[in-house]
Protein backbone atom coordinates (compact mmCIF):
# COMPACT_ATOMS: atom_id res chain seq x y z
CA UNK A 1 0.00 0.00 0.00
CA UNK A 2 0.94 3.44 -0.87
CA UNK A 3 1.03 6.56 1.55
CA UNK A 4 -2.72 7.05 0.36
CA UNK A 5 -3.42 3.99 1.50
CA UNK A 6 -3.82 2.92 -1.94
CA UNK A 7 -2.95 -0.78 -2.61
CA UNK A 8 -0.30 -0.23 -5.28
CA UNK A 9 -0.32 -3.14 -8.49
CA UNK A 10 2.99 -4.14 -10.00
CA UNK A 11 2.81 -4.32 -13.16
CA UNK A 12 5.47 -5.70 -15.45
CA UNK A 13 6.64 -2.51 -16.90
CA UNK A 14 7.93 -1.74 -13.43
CA UNK A 15 9.86 -4.48 -12.75
CA UNK A 16 13.97 -4.89 -13.21
CA UNK A 17 14.84 -5.38 -16.97
CA UNK A 18 14.61 -3.48 -20.24
CA UNK A 19 12.08 -4.24 -22.94
CA UNK A 20 14.86 -6.25 -24.67
CA UNK A 21 15.54 -7.98 -21.61
CA UNK A 22 12.10 -9.31 -21.24
CA UNK A 23 12.01 -10.39 -25.30
CA UNK A 24 14.83 -12.28 -25.24
CA UNK A 25 14.15 -13.90 -21.86
CA UNK A 26 11.13 -15.15 -23.61
CA UNK A 27 13.15 -16.67 -27.01
CA UNK A 28 15.71 -17.99 -24.36
CA UNK A 29 13.32 -20.32 -22.64
CA UNK A 30 11.91 -21.12 -25.93
CA UNK A 31 14.88 -22.42 -27.25
CA UNK A 32 16.07 -24.59 -23.56
CA UNK A 33 12.57 -26.09 -23.88
CA UNK A 34 12.89 -26.91 -27.67
CA UNK A 35 16.39 -28.65 -26.86
CA UNK A 36 14.43 -30.55 -24.10
CA UNK A 37 12.07 -31.16 -26.60
CA UNK A 38 14.44 -32.62 -28.93
CA UNK A 39 15.54 -34.96 -26.22
CA UNK A 40 11.87 -36.24 -25.35
CA UNK A 41 11.66 -37.12 -29.44
CA UNK A 42 15.08 -38.89 -29.08
CA UNK A 43 13.78 -40.88 -26.20
CA UNK A 44 9.82 -41.73 -27.51
CA UNK A 45 9.73 -41.39 -31.27
CA UNK A 46 12.28 -43.16 -34.00
CA UNK A 47 15.35 -40.87 -35.28
CA UNK A 48 13.91 -38.73 -37.76
CA UNK A 49 15.86 -36.00 -40.09
CA UNK A 50 14.20 -33.52 -38.39
CA UNK A 51 14.72 -34.28 -34.81
CA UNK A 52 16.78 -31.17 -34.23
CA UNK A 53 14.71 -28.83 -35.96
CA UNK A 54 12.95 -27.39 -33.03
CA UNK A 55 16.20 -26.49 -30.97
CA UNK A 56 17.60 -25.09 -34.41
CA UNK A 57 14.59 -23.05 -35.37
CA UNK A 58 14.79 -21.49 -31.59
CA UNK A 59 18.27 -20.98 -32.16
CA UNK A 60 17.21 -19.12 -35.48
CA UNK A 61 14.73 -17.24 -33.81
CA UNK A 62 16.87 -15.94 -30.81
CA UNK A 63 19.86 -15.08 -33.26
CA UNK A 64 18.02 -13.17 -35.70
CA UNK A 65 16.23 -10.93 -32.79
CA UNK A 66 20.17 -10.34 -31.55
CA UNK A 67 21.03 -9.84 -34.85
CA UNK A 68 18.09 -7.37 -35.79
CA UNK A 69 18.76 -5.42 -32.47
CA UNK A 70 22.46 -5.26 -33.50
CA UNK A 71 21.79 -3.79 -37.01
CA UNK A 72 19.24 -1.21 -35.61
CA UNK A 73 22.04 -0.25 -32.95
CA UNK A 74 24.69 -0.28 -35.38
CA UNK A 75 22.10 2.59 -37.66
CA UNK A 76 21.93 4.58 -34.92
CA UNK A 77 25.13 4.73 -33.00
CA UNK A 78 27.55 4.02 -35.75
CA UNK A 79 29.91 2.44 -33.36
CA UNK A 80 31.02 -1.43 -33.34
CA UNK A 81 31.26 -1.54 -29.07
CA UNK A 82 27.66 -0.98 -28.84
CA UNK A 83 25.61 -3.09 -31.71
CA UNK A 84 25.75 -5.53 -29.32
CA UNK A 85 23.67 -4.77 -25.71
CA UNK A 86 25.86 -4.76 -22.68
CA UNK A 87 25.90 -8.15 -21.06
CA UNK A 88 24.92 -10.11 -24.48
CA UNK A 89 28.48 -10.29 -25.70
CA UNK A 90 28.39 -13.78 -24.16
CA UNK A 91 25.01 -14.39 -25.80
CA UNK A 92 26.12 -13.37 -29.36
CA UNK A 93 29.13 -15.58 -28.69
CA UNK A 94 26.83 -18.61 -27.94
CA UNK A 95 24.71 -17.97 -30.87
CA UNK A 96 28.04 -18.05 -33.01
CA UNK A 97 28.65 -21.62 -31.21
CA UNK A 98 25.62 -22.96 -31.75
CA UNK A 99 25.91 -22.57 -35.33
CA UNK A 100 29.23 -24.11 -35.12
CA UNK A 101 27.46 -27.25 -33.94
CA UNK A 102 24.90 -27.58 -36.59
CA UNK A 103 27.68 -27.22 -39.75
CA UNK A 104 30.60 -29.63 -37.31
CA UNK A 105 27.03 -32.18 -37.38
CA UNK A 106 26.35 -32.03 -41.08
CA UNK A 107 29.98 -33.16 -41.54
CA UNK A 108 29.80 -35.49 -38.51
CA UNK A 109 27.07 -37.28 -39.73
CA UNK A 110 28.77 -37.95 -43.33
CA UNK A 111 32.05 -39.29 -41.70
CA UNK A 112 30.57 -41.63 -38.56
CA UNK A 113 26.82 -42.40 -39.90
CA UNK A 114 23.82 -40.48 -38.74
CA UNK A 115 22.78 -39.95 -34.67
CA UNK A 116 21.74 -43.13 -32.49
CA UNK A 117 19.52 -42.58 -29.76
CA UNK A 118 20.70 -42.77 -25.76
CA UNK A 119 23.87 -41.63 -24.24
CA UNK A 120 25.33 -41.31 -27.43
CA UNK A 121 23.22 -38.72 -28.46
CA UNK A 122 23.91 -36.38 -25.59
CA UNK A 123 27.79 -37.24 -25.67
CA UNK A 124 27.75 -36.57 -29.54
CA UNK A 125 30.17 -33.86 -29.98
CA UNK A 126 28.43 -32.03 -32.41
CA UNK A 127 25.59 -32.08 -29.96
CA UNK A 128 28.19 -31.32 -27.37
CA UNK A 129 28.86 -27.92 -29.44
CA UNK A 130 24.89 -26.94 -29.40
CA UNK A 131 24.28 -27.27 -25.81
CA UNK A 132 27.41 -25.33 -24.76
CA UNK A 133 26.19 -22.46 -27.05
CA UNK A 134 22.54 -22.98 -26.23
CA UNK A 135 24.35 -22.16 -22.05
CA UNK A 136 26.28 -19.30 -23.36
CA UNK A 137 22.96 -17.91 -25.37
CA UNK A 138 20.69 -18.07 -21.75
CA UNK A 139 23.02 -16.07 -19.73
CA UNK A 140 22.57 -12.88 -21.73
CA UNK A 141 19.79 -11.35 -19.06
CA UNK A 142 21.32 -12.40 -16.09
CA UNK A 143 25.21 -10.86 -16.83
CA UNK A 144 22.84 -8.03 -17.80
CA UNK A 145 21.35 -7.70 -14.74
CA UNK A 146 24.41 -8.05 -13.14
CA UNK A 147 26.21 -5.25 -15.01
CA UNK A 148 23.69 -2.85 -14.14
CA UNK A 149 24.50 -2.76 -10.39
CA UNK A 150 20.58 -4.80 -9.57
CA UNK A 151 21.11 -5.87 -5.99
CA UNK A 152 18.21 -8.35 -6.33
CA UNK A 153 17.58 -10.49 -9.36
CA UNK A 154 14.72 -9.09 -10.94
CA UNK A 155 12.10 -11.32 -13.25
CA UNK A 156 14.18 -11.56 -16.16
CA UNK A 157 17.47 -11.88 -14.04
CA UNK A 158 15.48 -15.04 -12.76
CA UNK A 159 14.17 -16.37 -15.74
CA UNK A 160 17.63 -16.58 -17.15
CA UNK A 161 19.12 -17.77 -13.93
CA UNK A 162 16.87 -20.86 -14.09
CA UNK A 163 17.51 -21.27 -17.80
CA UNK A 164 21.51 -21.19 -17.20
CA UNK A 165 20.50 -24.19 -14.31
CA UNK A 166 18.08 -26.17 -16.30
CA UNK A 167 20.80 -25.98 -19.66
CA UNK A 168 23.53 -27.40 -17.66
CA UNK A 169 21.63 -29.97 -16.23
CA UNK A 170 20.68 -30.94 -19.73
CA UNK A 171 24.42 -31.95 -19.98
CA UNK A 172 23.81 -34.57 -17.04
CA UNK A 173 20.16 -35.62 -17.62
CA UNK A 174 21.61 -39.38 -18.94
CA UNK A 175 21.96 -40.24 -14.97
CA UNK A 176 19.41 -37.89 -13.43
CA UNK A 177 17.51 -39.26 -10.70
CA UNK A 178 13.81 -37.84 -12.07
CA UNK A 179 14.84 -39.86 -15.62
CA UNK A 180 16.55 -42.87 -14.34
CA UNK A 181 15.19 -43.70 -10.85
CA UNK A 182 17.52 -46.48 -10.02
CA UNK A 183 16.17 -45.99 -6.50
CA UNK A 184 12.43 -47.23 -7.53
CA UNK A 185 13.04 -49.35 -10.67
CA UNK A 186 16.50 -51.19 -10.44
CA UNK A 187 15.21 -53.44 -13.51
CA UNK A 188 17.07 -56.39 -14.50
CA UNK A 189 20.37 -54.77 -13.35
CA UNK A 190 22.52 -55.94 -10.48
CA UNK A 191 21.47 -54.05 -7.52
CA UNK A 192 25.20 -52.67 -6.98
CA UNK A 193 24.79 -51.45 -9.97
CA UNK A 194 21.46 -49.92 -9.46
CA UNK A 195 23.52 -47.98 -6.22
CA UNK A 196 26.02 -46.80 -8.19
CA UNK A 197 24.32 -45.32 -10.54
CA UNK A 198 21.45 -44.00 -8.30
CA UNK A 199 24.20 -42.65 -5.97
CA UNK A 200 25.90 -40.86 -8.30
CA UNK A 201 23.38 -39.55 -10.20
CA UNK A 202 22.08 -38.11 -6.54
CA UNK A 203 25.47 -36.73 -5.94
CA UNK A 204 25.63 -34.70 -9.35
CA UNK A 205 22.00 -33.09 -8.88
CA UNK A 206 23.02 -32.14 -5.21
CA UNK A 207 26.67 -30.35 -6.88
CA UNK A 208 25.10 -28.90 -9.13
CA UNK A 209 22.16 -27.26 -7.72
CA UNK A 210 24.02 -26.05 -5.29
CA UNK A 211 27.33 -24.77 -7.16
CA UNK A 212 24.62 -22.85 -9.44
CA UNK A 213 22.42 -21.46 -6.61
CA UNK A 214 26.25 -20.25 -4.37
CA UNK A 215 27.64 -18.82 -7.92
CA UNK A 216 24.57 -16.56 -8.44
CA UNK A 217 24.69 -16.09 -4.56
CA UNK A 218 28.16 -14.38 -5.57
CA UNK A 219 26.46 -11.77 -7.82
CA UNK A 220 23.19 -11.23 -6.58
CA UNK A 221 20.24 -11.41 -3.90
CA UNK A 222 17.82 -14.21 -4.72
CA UNK A 223 14.27 -13.34 -3.38
CA UNK A 224 12.44 -15.58 -1.63
CA UNK A 225 10.68 -18.38 -3.98
CA UNK A 226 13.81 -18.42 -6.46
CA UNK A 227 15.31 -21.39 -5.50
CA UNK A 228 11.71 -23.08 -5.32
CA UNK A 229 11.25 -21.46 -9.02
CA UNK A 230 14.26 -23.11 -10.37
CA UNK A 231 14.19 -26.99 -9.35
CA UNK A 232 10.31 -26.72 -10.09
CA UNK A 233 10.53 -25.48 -13.48
CA UNK A 234 13.90 -27.92 -14.44
CA UNK A 235 11.80 -30.38 -12.88
CA UNK A 236 8.71 -30.32 -14.86
CA UNK A 237 11.36 -30.28 -18.25
CA UNK A 238 13.05 -33.41 -16.88
CA UNK A 239 10.30 -34.84 -15.74
CA UNK A 240 8.64 -35.03 -19.15
CA UNK A 241 11.06 -36.89 -20.48
CA UNK A 242 9.56 -40.57 -19.81
CA UNK A 243 6.55 -39.38 -17.84
CA UNK A 244 7.92 -39.84 -14.68
CA UNK A 245 6.44 -36.59 -12.94
CA UNK A 246 5.46 -37.54 -9.51
CA UNK A 247 8.87 -36.19 -9.16
CA UNK A 248 8.02 -32.76 -9.14
CA UNK A 249 6.21 -32.36 -6.28
CA UNK A 250 9.67 -33.64 -4.71
CA UNK A 251 11.67 -30.92 -6.58
CA UNK A 252 9.21 -28.60 -5.65
CA UNK A 253 9.43 -29.42 -1.61
CA UNK A 254 12.99 -29.14 -2.13
CA UNK A 255 12.85 -25.59 -3.08
CA UNK A 256 10.56 -24.28 -0.67
CA UNK A 257 13.16 -26.09 2.10
CA UNK A 258 15.80 -24.04 0.49
CA UNK A 259 14.62 -21.14 0.17
CA UNK A 260 13.68 -21.23 4.33
CA UNK A 261 16.80 -22.05 4.90
CA UNK A 262 18.48 -19.46 2.53
CA UNK A 263 15.99 -16.96 4.71
CA UNK A 264 17.47 -18.29 7.85
CA UNK A 265 20.68 -18.11 7.09
CA UNK A 266 20.66 -14.61 5.76
CA UNK A 267 23.87 -14.22 4.66
CA UNK A 268 26.94 -11.96 5.20
CA UNK A 269 30.37 -11.66 5.76
CA UNK A 270 29.81 -12.68 9.45
CA UNK A 271 27.38 -15.58 8.95
CA UNK A 272 29.45 -18.14 6.52
CA UNK A 273 28.56 -20.63 9.22
CA UNK A 274 25.07 -20.06 8.61
CA UNK A 275 25.47 -19.54 4.71
CA UNK A 276 27.65 -23.61 4.46
CA UNK A 277 24.80 -24.74 6.52
CA UNK A 278 22.24 -23.99 3.87
CA UNK A 279 24.81 -25.15 1.34
CA UNK A 280 24.92 -28.70 3.39
CA UNK A 281 21.41 -29.01 4.43
CA UNK A 282 19.95 -28.24 0.67
CA UNK A 283 22.64 -30.74 -0.40
CA UNK A 284 21.21 -33.26 2.05
CA UNK A 285 17.68 -32.53 1.03
CA UNK A 286 17.82 -33.19 -2.33
CA UNK A 287 18.29 -37.14 -2.17
CA UNK A 288 16.13 -37.53 1.52
CA UNK A 289 13.30 -35.62 0.40
CA UNK A 290 13.94 -37.82 -3.25
CA UNK A 291 14.48 -40.99 -1.65
CA UNK A 292 11.95 -40.16 0.68
CA UNK A 293 8.73 -40.25 -1.87
CA UNK A 294 10.50 -43.49 -3.74
CA UNK A 295 9.33 -44.57 -0.12
CA UNK A 296 6.00 -43.57 -0.17
CA UNK A 297 5.52 -44.24 -3.67
CA UNK A 298 6.89 -48.02 -3.70
CA UNK A 299 6.54 -48.83 -0.52
CA UNK A 300 10.45 -50.12 -0.11
CA UNK A 301 13.50 -48.46 -1.75
CA UNK A 302 15.72 -51.65 -2.64
CA UNK A 303 19.12 -50.13 -2.03
CA UNK A 304 20.83 -51.03 1.45
CA UNK A 305 20.27 -48.98 4.29
CA UNK A 306 23.96 -47.75 4.28
CA UNK A 307 23.60 -46.89 0.51
CA UNK A 308 20.32 -44.46 1.36
CA UNK A 309 21.84 -42.44 4.54
CA UNK A 310 25.38 -42.91 3.13
CA UNK A 311 24.28 -41.16 -0.14
CA UNK A 312 21.95 -37.90 1.82
CA UNK A 313 25.41 -37.30 4.06
CA UNK A 314 27.82 -37.39 0.90
CA UNK A 315 25.39 -34.92 -0.92
CA UNK A 316 25.23 -32.66 2.07
CA UNK A 317 29.10 -33.29 2.54
CA UNK A 318 29.31 -32.05 -1.27
CA UNK A 319 27.08 -29.09 -0.92
CA UNK A 320 29.00 -28.06 2.19
CA UNK A 321 32.51 -28.45 0.28
CA UNK A 322 31.03 -26.05 -2.93
CA UNK A 323 30.48 -23.51 -0.34
CA UNK A 324 34.49 -23.42 0.33
CA UNK A 325 34.90 -23.27 -3.11
CA UNK A 326 32.47 -20.36 -4.33
CA UNK A 327 33.43 -18.74 -0.75
CA UNK A 328 36.59 -19.74 0.49
CA UNK A 329 37.50 -17.08 2.72
CA UNK A 330 35.27 -14.01 4.07
CA UNK A 331 37.13 -11.31 2.13
CA UNK A 332 35.66 -12.87 -1.27
CA UNK A 333 32.13 -12.81 0.78
CA UNK A 334 32.10 -9.31 1.66
CA UNK A 335 32.75 -8.95 -2.14
CA UNK A 336 29.39 -10.70 -2.73
CA UNK A 337 26.06 -8.77 -2.94
CA UNK A 338 23.87 -10.79 -1.46
CA UNK A 339 25.77 -10.90 1.71
CA UNK A 340 25.07 -7.15 2.29
CA UNK A 341 22.73 -6.54 4.53
CA UNK A 342 19.74 -4.34 3.38
CA UNK A 343 20.20 -0.87 4.78
CA UNK A 344 18.83 0.09 8.35
CA UNK A 345 15.85 2.50 8.21
CA UNK A 346 16.61 2.94 12.48
CA UNK A 347 18.13 6.34 11.80
CA UNK A 348 16.44 9.85 11.69
CA UNK A 349 16.24 9.88 7.66
CA UNK A 350 16.46 13.74 8.01
CA UNK A 351 20.14 12.75 9.10
CA UNK A 352 20.61 9.01 8.36
CA UNK A 353 23.94 7.60 9.84
CA UNK A 354 26.92 7.44 7.03
CA UNK A 355 28.06 3.49 8.06
CA UNK A 356 30.14 1.11 5.60
CA UNK A 357 27.55 -1.33 5.33
CA UNK A 358 25.15 1.20 4.29
CA UNK A 359 28.25 2.72 1.57
CA UNK A 360 28.41 -0.38 0.47
CA UNK A 361 25.21 -1.31 -0.92
CA UNK A 362 24.96 2.02 -2.31
CA UNK A 363 28.40 1.19 -4.20
CA UNK A 364 26.81 -1.92 -5.20
CA UNK A 365 23.80 -0.10 -6.91
CA UNK A 366 25.94 2.56 -8.27
CA UNK A 367 24.63 2.42 -11.57
CA UNK A 368 20.97 1.63 -11.01
CA UNK A 369 18.95 4.57 -9.84
CA UNK A 370 16.20 2.59 -8.98
CA UNK A 371 17.72 0.51 -6.40
CA UNK A 372 20.49 3.92 -5.64
CA UNK A 373 17.43 5.65 -4.52
CA UNK A 374 16.23 3.30 -1.31
CA UNK A 375 19.69 3.81 0.11
CA UNK A 376 18.95 6.20 3.14
CA UNK A 377 21.85 8.17 2.14
CA UNK A 378 20.14 10.05 -0.28
CA UNK A 379 18.67 11.95 2.89
CA UNK A 380 21.99 14.01 3.59
CA UNK A 381 21.84 17.28 4.26
CA UNK A 382 25.30 17.61 2.01
CA UNK A 383 23.42 16.50 -1.37
CA UNK A 384 21.71 19.65 -3.44
CA UNK A 385 18.85 17.34 -3.49
CA UNK A 386 17.91 14.35 -1.87
CA UNK A 387 17.72 12.14 -5.36
CA UNK A 388 19.91 9.20 -6.43
CA UNK A 389 21.40 11.11 -8.89
CA UNK A 390 22.73 13.64 -6.48
CA UNK A 391 24.05 10.77 -4.07
CA UNK A 392 25.67 9.36 -7.18
CA UNK A 393 27.28 12.50 -7.92
CA UNK A 394 28.48 13.23 -4.80
CA UNK A 395 29.92 9.64 -4.38
CA UNK A 396 31.71 9.74 -7.34
CA UNK A 397 33.25 13.28 -6.34
CA UNK A 398 34.38 11.64 -2.77
CA UNK A 399 35.75 8.87 -5.27
CA UNK A 400 38.05 11.31 -7.30
CA UNK A 401 39.15 13.31 -4.78
CA UNK A 402 40.24 9.86 -3.17
CA UNK A 403 41.89 9.44 -6.31
CA UNK A 404 43.63 12.56 -6.55
CA UNK A 405 45.44 12.42 -2.84
CA UNK A 406 49.15 12.57 -2.56
CA UNK A 407 49.08 9.31 -0.12
CA UNK A 408 49.90 6.09 -2.39
CA UNK A 409 47.42 4.15 -0.49
CA UNK A 410 44.47 6.61 -0.96
CA UNK A 411 45.51 7.17 -4.42
CA UNK A 412 45.05 2.90 -4.79
CA UNK A 413 41.90 2.92 -3.00
CA UNK A 414 40.26 5.39 -5.31
CA UNK A 415 41.34 3.96 -8.58
CA UNK A 416 40.01 0.50 -7.26
CA UNK A 417 36.74 2.37 -6.11
CA UNK A 418 36.13 4.12 -9.48
CA UNK A 419 37.21 1.32 -12.02
CA UNK A 420 35.46 -1.20 -9.76
CA UNK A 421 32.10 0.69 -9.15
CA UNK A 422 32.00 3.64 -11.81
CA UNK A 423 33.41 2.40 -14.46
CA UNK A 424 32.44 -0.95 -13.99
CA UNK A 425 35.51 -2.94 -16.16
CA UNK A 426 34.84 -6.56 -15.22
CA UNK A 427 35.02 -8.42 -12.16
CA UNK A 428 37.49 -8.17 -8.90
CA UNK A 429 39.98 -9.92 -11.13
CA UNK A 430 40.28 -7.62 -13.87
CA UNK A 431 40.63 -4.60 -11.34
CA UNK A 432 42.94 -6.32 -9.82
CA UNK A 433 45.15 -7.45 -12.80
CA UNK A 434 44.24 -3.26 -13.90
CA UNK A 435 45.86 -2.01 -10.30
CA UNK A 436 49.08 -4.45 -10.26
CA UNK A 437 47.89 -5.77 -6.49
CA UNK A 438 47.70 -8.94 -5.08
CA UNK A 439 44.62 -10.31 -4.23
CA UNK A 440 44.97 -9.89 -0.83
CA UNK A 441 46.60 -6.32 -0.98
CA UNK A 442 43.73 -6.02 -3.53
CA UNK A 443 40.77 -6.37 -0.92
CA UNK A 444 42.55 -4.81 1.81
CA UNK A 445 42.67 -1.71 -0.36
CA UNK A 446 39.05 -1.87 -1.62
CA UNK A 447 37.98 -2.09 1.87
CA UNK A 448 40.23 0.93 3.42
CA UNK A 449 38.49 2.72 0.11
CA UNK A 450 35.58 2.12 1.70
CA UNK A 451 36.14 3.42 4.96
CA UNK A 452 37.97 6.54 3.63
CA UNK A 453 34.58 7.29 1.54
CA UNK A 454 32.83 6.96 4.51
CA UNK A 455 34.89 9.67 6.19
CA UNK A 456 34.69 11.68 3.45
CA UNK A 457 30.76 11.73 3.56
CA UNK A 458 30.65 12.53 7.11
CA UNK A 459 33.16 15.54 6.55
CA UNK A 460 30.46 16.61 4.15
CA UNK A 461 27.96 16.45 6.39
CA UNK A 462 29.06 17.96 9.38
CA UNK A 463 29.86 21.26 6.76
CA UNK A 464 26.48 21.13 5.62
CA UNK A 465 24.13 23.20 7.04
CA UNK A 466 21.83 22.36 9.53
CA UNK A 467 18.28 20.91 8.26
Amino acid sequence: MDSAGKIRIFKPATWPGTRFDWVFAILATILVVAGYSDAWIDRNVAPEPWLHAPSQAAWLLVTCFLAGTALVRWLSQRRLDAIVPSGYELSAAGCIVFAAGILISIWWSEAFGTEIVGVPAIFRPPNLIQITGGVLIVTGPLRAAIGRGELVAGPTALMSATLVFAAITFFTQFNHPYINDWAANPRALPQFIAEELGALGLLMQAAIVIGAILLLLRQVRLPIGSITFMLTFTALLLCAQLGHYQYVPVAAVVGVLGDLLLLWAQPRSDRLLQLRMFAAGTGALLPAVYLAAVQLQKGNIVWHTDVVYGTILISGLAGWLMSYLTFPEREVAKAAAVLWPPPEQDSNPAAPDITVDRLEHALKVFNNLRDLAESPLVHLRCLPSHTASSLRQVMEDAISSLRSSPSQVDAQAGEILQLYYVRRIGGHYAVERRVGLSRAAYFNRRSYGVRRLVDRLKELEEQAPPA
